[in-house]
C-alpha cells in the first residue's frame, strides 16, 4: 500500500466493472486509490496458473489454524524506522500507540519494515517487547507481517522461534499490488508463487496467510480465494454512504471459490493534507468514531439479498494506517470546518 499512483482511467475501469458506478457519480465517494486504480482487470490475466494452482493450494491452506475464523479488527502499522517519528524503541510513542490500540478496541496489528528482521537484533527485541504488551495489556489477538517476497516467510520463522505466544507473528500478510504492474500477468503468478510459499511454512510453523487486494478480475479472484486462509479487501472511499457498493462484484467473484471465504474490509483514513494518494476517510472521521466505517458496511452488506453471499464469511474489518489517526481533529488537516 505505499506504491501509489493515481492513474484516471480507473474511473473507466470502475464503471466497466459494473460495480463503482455509484462511486464516480458521487465526488465524495469517487477517489480510487492506486493500491486499487491502475491497470483495467482482464480474465485473461490469471488464466494460465489457476489450473496448476487451485486444487494444490485449497488443500495446503485449509490445513492452517482455524484462527483466520476469529472476528478482527485490524489496524495497519508503520514503524518509521530510522525516522524522527519511529515507533520502536520510543517509549513515549509506544505507549501512545498502545493507548490507542486499547482504547479503540483493534485486536490485529499488521506491522510493515519487518522484512529481513534478524532474530537477535535490537529491532527484534523491541519489537517483541511491542508485541507482548500488545498482546498482554491492549486485547491484541494477532500480529501480522505484510511481506513482499516469499523468502521473508522464513525471516518471520527465524523471528519466532523460541519465542513465547505473546511475541509471535501470527500471519504471513502479502503485500504485493500485482494490479498496478506493468506485466500483470506475470505478476499474478508471483503473488500466488508467493501465496503457495506462505501456505508451505504456515503449515508447519502454526501461522496463517492472508492477502490485501485492491483490483481483481473474476478469474484472479477464484485462484486467490483457493490459495489464502483470509482476504483483505479494500473500501477506500471518503464516507461510508453506499460503501458496500464501491467494486461489490469482487465479492461475487471471490465467492466462486471451491470453499468458503473469509474476508474483511479495509478503510482508509488518509485525508487532504497526509496522503500521497487522493484523500479518503480522514475527514470524515473528524465527526465520525473510526468503529462507524465497519458498523455501516456490515449493515449495508446485511442488506444485500445475493446468493452467493453464502460462500463468504465476514470475518471483520481494517484500517490503513495508524499514524494518519494521530492527525484527525488537529490543525492543517486541510478538512473543511
Amino acid at each position: 500500500m505505499f506504491r501509489k499512483l493515481f492513474v484516471f482511467s480507473a474511473f473507466l475501469t470502475l464503471a466497466a466493472c459494473g460495480g463503482g458506478s455509484a462511486a464516480v457519480k458521487n465526488n465524495s465517494s469517487s477517489y480510487v486509490s492506486a493500491n486499487s486504480s491502475s491497470v483495467a482487470p482482464s480474465s485473461v490475466a490469471a488464466s494460465s496458473v489457476v489450473s496448476s494452482t487451485g486444487s494444490s493450494i485449497a488443500s495446503s491452506a485449509s490445513s492452517q489454524p482455524d484462527i483466520a475464523a476469529e472476528n478482527i479488527y485490524g489496524l495497519y502499522v508503520s514503524l518509521h524506522m530510522g525516522r524522527a517519528d519511529q515507533l520502536l524503541g520510543n517509549a513515549q510513542r509506544e505507549e501512545q500507540f498502545l493507548k490507542f490500540v486499547r482504547d479503540g478496541g483493534f485486536t490485529y496489528l499488521i506491522f510493515y519494515e519487518l522484512e529481513g528482521l534478524n532474530p537477535t537484533s535490537v529491532k527484534a527485541q523491541q519489537f517483541a517487547s511491542l508485541a507482548n504488551r500488545a498482546k498482554s495489556t491492549a486485547g491484541v489477538k494477532q500480529i501480522g507481517a505484510a511481506l513482499g517476497d516469499a523468502s521473508e516467510a522464513d525471516t518471520v520463522v527465524a523471528y519466532n522461534k523460541g519465542r513465547p505466544e505473546s511475541e509471535r507473528i501470527n500471519v504471513l500478510n502479502v503485500e504485493y499490488e500485482f494490479w498496478n504492474r506493468a506485466d500483470r500477468k506475470t505478476e499474478f503468478a508471483k503473488t500466488i508463487s508467493m501465496l503457495e510459499r506462505f501456505n508451505t511454512v504456515a503449515a508447519a510453523n502454526q501461522l496463517m496467510t492472508e492477502i490485501y487486494i485492491g483490483w481483481i478480475d473474476a478469474t484472479e479472484a477464484v485462484t486467490l480465494a483457493n490459495v489464502t486462509d483470509r482476504i483483505l479487501v479494500h473500501y477506500y472511499m471518503q464516507t461510508d454512504n453506499t460503501i458496500i457498493n464501491f467494486g461489490l462484484e469482487r465479492l461475487e467473484w471471490l465467492s466462486a471459490a471451491s470453499r468458503k471465504v473469509r474476508i474483511a474490509p479495509i478503510f482508509s483514513n488518509e485525508g487532504p493534507k497526509n496522503t500521497n494518494d487522493l484523500p479518503f476517510m480522514g475527514c470524515w472521521l473528524e465527526k465520525n468514531p473510526h468503529q462507524q466505517a465497519y458498523t455501516s458496511w456490515k449493515a449495508q452488506y446485511d442488506a444485500l439479498d445475493k446468493p452467493w453471499k453464502a460462500n463468504i464469511e465476514v470475518v471483520g474489518s481494517t484500517w490503513f494506517v495508524y499514524d494518519k489517526f494521530l492527525d484527525v481533529g488537529t490543525s492543517g488537516t486541510g478538512c473543511a470546518k
